[in-house]
């Protein structure tokens, strides 16, 4: 970072109070969005020509502090920038995309001069350390598994050895994980021999180059090295056959990662990556080595890799047909992803591609029409692939057939409905008793409890499957959920809490203005849920009951930009709460979102009063409690 820039933000120094404006000591918006992120490739709102210049910028008390807080011409905030130790100096700059805050320079040791760099929301989780505060990312105290993935992508990409290095497993990280001596000689000899490889394979490779971009990453699910083998004193948890996967020019490409080891809250690689399926050894941590001198272990043969890219034309072709064209192309997905998954080696490599196989089977039967898919799902069932992985497999695609046969029989418009739903149950209740610690049961258990109690206005029927799924399941989102669904039932009369940040960028409080003192309707949305008529219905009931009554939206879409732009084509002039985890995210699980829309009634103290009603019955109930 230049002198002079850094003299611009340390010129955005808090002190004027909120008093204190008009007296010419503050910083102009213009200043303020002139200002940019230390670390490159940060996705940040930055508006231009006339929405620049309807921007404001105030100094608010944030907490113990003041902020200068840039707002846009809706009142939505696109930067933050505080005073943490209230020395009047600014020491956090904080940059927003869609009213949520995604990325964070900060100046923990307060010198003026910035040592750590945060990622939040849609930006990610990254939390990276500059101790000798040179702008450059030292090492990373947070990184998920995906993250890494990405880094050590980018590192190929720009060729970039310290980038690559600070991904690294370090001397002082093995030794804090108490690793055997046999897992600790090998990382410590990918370590000695990383850089070296490193330089080796960007001066070769040719695979990724500058027009390639990073789609994601790929692994079988994580294992844990239990304390005691082999001498160590910790579990340690492990991916192992880790890979990044790349578009390079329209074809896939696979970074081969090896291991991957969790230190505190990041992950660590253990050696140089590999673009193909030579070089030097990849370790596995659960079978050392696992690579001989020509093909890497977990490699895909050419054959596989063949079928995995034509797998990839296929699904982006099918993306881009109707669905009276796409049956011949799911008809060949179905068959490669039998093959892929009958040529996988290992028990988790088999169910992921099975479980691809049961996805793609049942949305081309519940989008498509594509019924020879239900037969498709039981025979698979039954088939010595399936079956040779275990029962939670065969329950999975027995759960996903009865699924799609009950979505097949809904879409017939002379079915009697009733009959149809009643089959669905039986069928639940069947799946339940034949599969009862297979992990769909938990959703099937929440099905019940959602179908046959709730929906059937059984209140006593659905809490007793809620409460069967919450105590057999109960570290799963269904579990959790089920959990949640529980305490809404039991909710009239108490007091619900509702905080956070809103869609908008402000900060909500059920309990305190302007809601303390009103009737509240609070309303668990998305996009698809076909919300617009409700929105009416409470857009005319707020008008009608001012000030005695109004609303708070919960909005559970997993794209913020996708929701904003659906509000501002709808009347809706209320603020909605956010989370990006949608119906798996804590605002759903804890109060037990299962169906949308849901709704529930809470007084003027903030008590339920109304668990679950729709737009249609609101003006009745608020006739009835509104005095």
């Amino acid at each position: 970072m230049t002198p002079c820039y850094r003299a611009l933000l340390i010129a955005l120094a808090v002190t004027a109070s909120p008093a204190a404006f008009g007296q010419g000591s503050a910083p102009t918006a213009e200043q303020a969005l002139g200002l940019s992120p230390i670390q490159k490739g940060v996705e940040y709102d930055t508006p231009t020509g006339d929405e620049a210049k309807a921007c404001t910028i105030k100094a608010e008390r944030d907490g113990k502090g003041t902020s200068w807080i840039v707002r846009d011409g809706s009142g939505r905030i696109l930067r933050r920038f505080a005073d943490a130790n209230s020395d009047n100096v600014v020491d956090t700059w904080c940059y927003y995309a869609a009213g949520l805050e995604v990325y964070r320079d900060i100046d923990a040791d307060f010198d003026n001069r910035a040592d750590q760099y945060r990622w939040f929301h849609t930006g990610g989780s990254r939390w990276g350390l500059d101790e000798n505060e040179d702008t450059k990312i030292d090492s990373w105290k947070r990184i998920s598994p995906q993250e890494v993935a990405e880094e050590a992508f980018l590192a190929v990409q720009n060729k970039d050895l310290e980038r690559f290095e600070r991904l690294l497993l370090t001397t002082e990280e093995a030794k804090s994980l108490g690793l055997g001596k046999t897992l600790a000689e090998n990382f410590a000899d990918g370590r000695q021999r990383a850089a070296s490889e490193f330089k080796q394979l960007v001066s070769t490779q040719k695979a990724i180059d500058a027009k390639s971009r990073f789609v994601d990453f790929g692994a079988p699910r994580p294992g844990v090295i239990p304390a005691g083998l082999d001498g160590s004193t910790k579990d340690v948890v492990v991916y192992e056959n880790a890979s990044a996967l790349a578009d390079a020019g329209g074809a896939p490409e696979q970074l081969l990662l090896g291991s991957m080891v969790q230190v505190g809250d990041g992950w660590r690689l253990v050696e140089a990556p590999q673009t193909g399926a030579t070089g030097p050894e990849l370790a596995n941590v659960f079978s050392v080595p696992t690579l001989q001198s020509s093909s890497a272990a977990g490699a895909p043969s050419d054959e596989v890799q063949s079928w995995m890219t034509e797998l990839d034309k296929l699904d982006r072709q099918a993306a881009s047909l109707k669905p009276a064209d796409r049956e011949k192309l799911t008809d060949r997905r179905v068959m490669l992803l039998e093959k892929l998954a009958e040529s996988a080696t290992r028990p988790d490599e088999a169910t992921a591609w099975y479980k691809q196989l049961a996805g793609l089977l049942s949305a081309a039967i519940q989008a498509d029409g594509y019924k020879q898919g239900v037969a498709k799902l039981g025979a698979l069932a039954r088939s010595p692939g399936v079956q040779r992985v275990g029962k939670d497999l065969e329950a999975h695609f027995r759960y996903q057939q009865i699924a799609a046969e009950n979505g097949l029989a809904y879409q017939n418009p002379k079915a009697d409905f009733a009959k149809v739903q009643q089959n669905w149950i039986s069928d639940l209740e069947s799946f339940v008793k034949t599969y009862p610690t297979s992990p769909d049961a938990a959703d099937a258990l929440l099905q019940l409890g959602s179908m046959a109690g709730e929906f059937a206005g059984e209140s006593e029927v659905a809490e007793k499957w809620y409460r069967q799924a919450a105590a057999e399941f109960p570290n799963t989102v269904a579990g959790k959920k089920a959990a949640g669904a529980v305490r809404r039932l039991g909710s009239v009369g108490k007091v619900l809490p509702l905080t956070g940040p809103t869609l908008s960028g402000r900060k909500l409080d059920l309990a305190a203005a302007p809601y303390k003192g009103r009737f509240v309707l609070v309303h668990y949305w998305t996009t698809w849920s076909g919300p617009e008529g409700d929105f009416a219905q409470i857009d005319a009931l707020r008008q009608k009951y001012r000030g005695k009554f109004d609303a708070i939206g919960v909005n559970l879409d997993s794209d913020p930009a996708a929701a904003k732009a659906f509000l501002g084509k709808t009347k809706s002039s209320w603020e909605h709460l956010y989370d990006a985890d949608g119906l798996d995210g804590d605002r759903a699980t804890s109060i037990g979102v299962i169906n949308l829309p849901l709704m529930l009634l809470v007084d003027d103290r903030g008590r339920v009063v109304n668990r679950n009603l729709t737009a249609g019955e609101l003006e009745t109930e608020l006739q009835r409690v509104v005095r």
